[in-house]
């Protein structure tokens, strides 16, 4: 009994490792693109009502951001993946002007972490969403995803999309 529980949490182990260069085949696709400007995370949805119904919206600046984003995935392809994914998102924010040279230094050195808004589930979102019906079918096929959040001399996003499997038929 007690080998087999071993054994049992030896194969959960090994199924939740986070090796990110697992599952890569060569015809695979993978694609890079960059979101110049200031990062929007995804806002808090509006609520107006009509007559007796209640209506929800998305806020202006994040469907905005959201198409810029959707543009410049455009721009680099046209491709729409039926794969399972992994999502690599790259969140750089400018270090503010009033920074003094000595604190912009350690902070583009990572000597300090970048904890500035927006959240980074934000960030996650309004890439997803915006992402949807764009470069793949539904985020559901998104199956690892990686975000780091750093300062940088110019604010933009950098994200990557890449194939790492098949997707369970329906």
């Amino acid at each position: 009994m007690k080998q087999s529980l071993k054994k049992q949490e030896v194969l959960r182990m090994n199924s939740t490792q986070c090796e990110l260069n697992l599952g890569i085949q060569a015809d695979y696709k993978k694609f890079w693109f960059t979101v110049p400007g200031a990062i929007v995370g995804k806002g808090r949805p509006r609520f107006t009502t009509q007559g007796r119904f209640v209506r929800a919206y998305t806020p202006k600046k994040t469907r905005d951001y959201e198409q810029k984003i959707a543009m410049y995935y455009r721009k680099t392809t046209s491709y729409k993946s039926n794969k399972a994914l992994r999502v690599k998102i790259f969140a750089y924010r400018e270090v503010p002007k009033s920074t003094t040279k000595k604190l912009k230094n350690c902070l583009l050195d990572k000597t300090f972490f970048c904890t500035v808004k927006p959240d980074i589930d934000n960030i996650i979102k309004v890439v997803l969403d915006a992402l949807n019906d764009v470069a793949y079918y539904d985020d559901i096929q998104v199956c690892q995803l990686v975000i780091m959040r750093e300062y940088a001399e110019n604010e933009c996003l950098k994200v990557c999309i890449e194939e790492i499997g098949e997707r369970k038929p329906n």
